[in-house]
């Protein structure tokens, strides 16, 4: 009867209108295209990631499930506003294997990149270079790599400009992952523009020097009928990805169903200065994005060596006058990481000696302004006008995304700006992925986030800004925006200005970019969101090792009989435990008292002694039940055991260091406080934790959300009476979402990786828009 309510309660949610100006329909519409032709709508295969809340209590956790917003008719019932790109529905990939199989094809694209170099010719062309002639033919002799210290190259910013090594890396990469995984969405540089272009079915790299051949790993195995497979990893990166290390997240660690999944390649990143000697400037990019986030980032420098990097008398006689050694000996380097897992690869310190000679020396650099990188060829009047605006220090002038990337996350720049179109999705998602891994923040230049799950938006056509930290961002943002503005100011009062006005001096005011991500958060009240309240389990805290497979484990431990607990009967007794009565002697609706284990206590003698009229084993005593009980209880009292949110708890200290109240709302026992402690959220992070033993009210109850509500106020941290200024995210539609949307919260949204309108699942991106809210430009 429960999921009848629910599914009734859903349908009802869907026959609702959306809002006004749009037609009627059961999923969120989008206005139409700048261009006056209707907008596509995708029709990708939605899988929402495991709801903690939902799942054990077994509620139906279909495509439907989402938020709502409070006082906004738009239907909730999954209307896509971002995603994957379209491949077969069943077909899935494990994103960590994907991972390791991406840093061995970097590695191997770095070895082909310095293999082209070492032959000598770069096998130059001018992707311009289309009409009147011979799109292949040579635009002009590749130049030995500059070893001067002077920081000036002999550039030409009109040039587009494409080598043999962009080529072949990037058709060894396509290769390999049709055959990892033929249905896998992927986005490349060369192949994107030029998809005419036959990618050979082979390369033997015999025409290499230095063994590129030898290290150049075979193809891997056809994948399974409707999974991906497993790649055997051959790089020490590549074995890390997989070695059970590192925090992947938990919807990553499951099999994601391909349609959900793109990924991005930049084969040669920094092409033009490539060709101009600036060999330190080139990166290998790779990124992988699900749901149209970035998760995962890689960026292969071939030409990186450090200065310590030893010697023999005569390499350093010869490296004294010409540093194209150092290069060529260097095995390079990869950076790498993304959502949950962090950033390997690199140290963010201050610049060394080991950052190439051919940059300025950092030797007088005044720290109280933001370091700046910028192409060496603007072309955009507003970047100067934002430079002068914020007194930035413009130190690195590289037309290389990737390299703006890595000054970012070594700590040499703040910030990177480039406010026109520029730049592409394989050039940002690799970046995006690591630093907001990071605590940084990458968007375009109106402070919107870029959607990387439709691959025919390949173009950033608002521009791009990063920077290292959320206040650096917002700075730049509103000086990028003020300039904009002044600059059609500028056209306005003189139309016939010399050059003549550009409608890209404008953007991103004048362009509606198909390609922005739409914000999570419904429409912020006057002055902007004033408090959050967010769930615990499925939300902030995930165990990294599912229910069930902790309970089988348990029983091993114990050493019970193996037909008494299996995953099947374990999820069984826990559904089933769930959909009893409240425990005797507790308030009505109430399920946890104390500690709680008056409710656990029988649903773990029935998950531990199994169906005992089928096996025909007798009851357990209660002695096995209470040590499986106080093990369990051990297990989950362990901050070891739960996955955090990634960058949850800088997001939400940062929302409570700029005025925004926080508290968590959540049914659990009264052990819940001393737990968020030991997994970093304290006093700092936190206003007030509400749990619901403690209050005597489970949620959807609105009396515990009323209770959160007059703790922050009697704290000084909520000012206002009305709860429509307040917004509540949970993983449980049901709990989290009916629950707030009774108590009038102005925003009730489902923590889910679905890419929907009412769902969020990254609290940075949550921190940025209830902060946005609150700044009046």
């Amino acid at each position: 009867w429960r999921t009848a309510i629910r599914t009734n309660l859903m349908l009802a949610r869907a026959a609702v209108g959306t809002r006004s100006g749009f037609a009627r329909c059961g999923r969120r519409c989008r206005s139409a295209r700048a261009d006056g032709k209707p907008r596509r709508f995708r029709a990708a295969v939605v899988s929402a990631s495991t709801s903690f809340s939902d799942d054990i209590r077994g509620f139906d956790r279909t495509a439907t499930s989402s938020g709502s917003w409070v006082g906004d008719s738009t239907a909730t019932s999954g209307g896509l506003s971002r995603g994957g790109s379209g491949a077969p529905a069943g077909v899935t990939v494990s994103v960590p294997h994907l991972t390791a199989l991406l840093l061995d094809l970097n590695a191997e694209g770095r070895r082909i990149i310095r293999g082209v170099v070492d032959r000598g010719d770069l096998g130059l062309v001018n992707k311009n270079d289309v009409g009147g002639g011979d799109a292949s033919r040579d635009v002009k002799k590749p130049r030995t790599p500059r070893t001067t210290s002077s920081f000036l190259y002999e550039y030409d910013p009109e040039i587009d400009a494409q080598t043999e090594a962009d080529r072949r890396v990037e058709a060894h990469v396509l290769r390999a992952l049709r055959a990892f995984c033929p249905e896998l969405t992927v986005v490349a540089e060369e192949s994107y523009e030029n998809p005419d272009a036959a990618i050979p079915e082979s390369d033997d790299f015999a025409d290499l020097p230095n063994d590129v051949a030898a290290s150049v790993a075979p193809f891997p195995a056809s994948p399974k009928k409707g999974h991906a497979g497993a790649h055997a990893p051959v790089t020490n990166e590549a074995k890390e990805a997989l070695a059970g290390g590192l925090d992947w997240p938990p919807h990553l660690l499951e099999p994601v169903d391909a349609s959900r999944v793109t990924v991005f390649v930049d084969p040669l990143d920094g092409t033009n200065e490539f060709a101009a000697g600036a060999r330190e400037c080139v990166t290998c990019l790779m990124g992988v994005a699900v749901d149209g986030s970035p998760v995962v980032g890689i960026i292969g420098q071939p030409f990186f060596c450090s200065r310590d990097e030893s010697l023999d008398a005569n390499d350093a006689n010869e490296a004294n006058d010409d540093d194209v050694l150092f290069q060529r000996r260097s095995a390079g380097r990869v950076v790498w990481g993304g959502r949950g897992i962090g950033v390997m690869g690199v140290e963010t310190e201050a610049m060394t000696e080991s950052f190439p000679e051919s940059f300025p020396s950092v030797e007088g650099l005044n720290k109280n302004r933001i370091v700046c990188a910028v192409n060496r060829a603007t072309r955009d009047v507003r970047v100067d006008k934002a430079i002068a605006r914020l007194n930035l220090d413009a130190r690195f002038k590289v037309s290389a995304t990737g390299f703006h990337f890595l000054t970012l996350l070594e700590g040499k720049a703040d910030c990177a700006l480039l406010l026109r179109e520029g730049t592409k999705k394989w050039d940002s998602c690799p970046g995006e992925a690591l630093l907001r891994a990071r605590g940084g923040c990458v968007t375009d230049a109106a402070g919107r986030l870029y959607d990387y799950g439709d691959k025919e938006m390949a173009l950033n056509l608002s521009g791009l800004i990063s920077s290292r930290d959320a206040r650096t961002h917002a700075r730049l943002v509103d000086a990028a925006v003020a300039v904009a503005r002044e600059t059609a100011a500028e056209e306005d009062r003189n139309p016939r200005s010399t050059p003549p006005p550009s409608r890209s001096l404008h953007f991103p005011l004048n362009v509606r970019d198909l390609s922005v991500r739409p914000p999570v958060l419904p429409p912020a009240p006057a002055g902007g969101w004033q408090a959050l309240t967010v769930d615990v389990g499925g939300c902030l805290l995930t165990p990294k090792e599912r229910v069930v497979e902790t309970y089988v484990r348990l029983a091993r431990s114990l050493g019970l009989d193996a037909r008494r607990a299996n995953e099947d009967s374990v999820m069984r007794a826990i559904r089933d435990g769930f959909s009893k009565p409240i425990p005797p002697g507790n308030p009505p609706g109430v399920r946890y008292v104390g500690d709680g284990k008056a409710f656990w206590r029988p649903l773990v003698r029935q998950a531990m002694q199994g169906d005992i009229e089928v096996t025909k084993l007798p009851p357990l005593d209660d002695e096995i039940v209470e040590n499986a009980l106080d093990a369990l209880y051990a297990h989950y009292e362990k901050p070891s055991s739960w996955h955090v949110a990634p960058r949850s708890v800088e997001s939400l200290r940062l929302l409570r260091e700029n005025g925004v109240a926080v508290a968590v709302v959540s049914n659990w026992d009264t052990r819940l406080p001393s737990l968020l402690r030991t997994c970093g959220f304290d006093e700092t992070v936190l206003d007030t934790v509400v749990c619901s033993a403690e209050v005597l009210a489970d949620k959807p109850d609105r009396g515990i959300f009323d209770v959160a509500l007059e703790r922050l106020r009697l704290k000084n941290a909520f000012h206002d009476d009305s709860p429509s200024r307040v917004v509540h995210v949970g993983d449980s539609s049901v709990n989290d979402v009916d629950g707030a949307s009774i108590a009038g919260f102005g925003g009730a949204m489902l923590w889910n990786s679905a890419p929907r309108n009412g769902c969020v699942f990254d609290f940075q991106e949550l921190a940025m828009e209830i902060l946005e809210s609150r700044r009046a430009r």
